[in-house]
């Protein structure tokens, strides 16, 4: 439409639907290869590149009677739906529900992970 316009104005210069044409492609392109990249993410399961389970790990090791993290696994089913189960071995005499909602807490506090699913053991 710019380039109609302009053309329309000064016939001359018909160049400007090419260079219109080229610049709206870019931006198409850079769009789609953003969201393809997101869609393939997605399809993988991959961890969403913003989390870091290392960090994760880290964190709930530090927790009052946790003694070890194992099976910790984050993955996103959709963009920004990002899902975290993982294997919490606590202290025998710990209050078990009292460390799981610490837990849920924690990790829904500090990186905004909605679905969580943890596996309690002595």
């Amino acid at each position: 439409m710019i380039g109609g316009a302009i053309i329309w104005y000064k016939p001359e210069w018909k160049i400007v639907d090419l260079i219109c044409t080229l610049f709206f492609s870019v931006i198409v392109l850079s769009t789609a290869i953003k969201m393809h990249r997101n869609i393939l993410a997605v399809l993988m399961e991959s961890t969403p590149r913003e989390i870091d389970a290392t960090k994760i790990e880290k964190g709930l090791f530090e927790m009052e009677d946790v003694m070890a993290i194992h099976e910790l696994h984050v993955w996103a089913i959709a963009v920004g739906k990002i899902l975290l189960a993982c294997h919490v071995k606590i202290r025998p005499e710990a209050n078990a529900d009292m460390v799981l909602d610490n837990v849920i807490n924690y990790i829904r506090r500090e990186y905004s992970i909605g679905h969580v699913t943890i596996k309690i053991e002595r």
